[in-house]
């Protein structure tokens, strides 16, 4: 575990996964789009690089139009979605939904802002991390960037 969150003041704490949490850390990775076509033992590679992070309410987790750093999945919580000049939220995720692969395999800014709406607890993946595991998983990395297309057309479209 080399990778932490980007520091912010609305970070409460930053955590190893502990023993308790990997059947559902594994579970839930199991129906993020990408990760579901690995094998346990792929998965067991990702999860040492896995930490929690627990932030408080109404903080900004990502900026729309900054660098992605991390990926997200939620283990217990809320998220709002939005784009500037939206006057709606695109989405709001909850436990086991997960957020911020676009930025993280494609590269590119932020496609939207995501802010807790209470206190939130959400596994993180750092790029560094993700991209030191996926070097030795090609599958993983053709199924995200195919994931990650489908959710950039249907921001568009929204």
């Amino acid at each position: 575990m080399e990778s932490a969150p980007t520091p912010s003041a609305s970070i409460l704490s930053v955590r190893p996964v502990e023993p308790a949490e990997v059947a559902w850390l594994e579970k839930g990775m199991l129906h993020v789009g990408f990760f579901s076509n690995l094998g346990r033992a792929q998965l067991a590679k990702v999860l040492p690089y896995m930490l929690l992070v627990r932030y408080a309410a109404g903080s900004v987790i990502c900026t729309e139009g900054e660098p992605g750093d991390a990926m997200y999945l939620i283990f217990k919580g809320a998220v709002l979605i939005t784009k500037k000049g939206w006057k709606e939220p695109v989405a709001r995720l909850k436990d086991g939904d997960f957020f911020g692969e676009m930025a993280l395999l494609l590269g590119e800014p932020r496609s939207a802002t995501v802010t807790a709406v209470g206190e939130l607890e959400a596994f993180c993946l750092a790029s560094v991390d993700f991209k030191r595991v996926a070097e030795r998983s090609p599958d993983m990395t053709a199924s995200l960037r195919q994931l990650a297309e489908e959710r950039r057309r249907k921001l568009a479209q929204s």
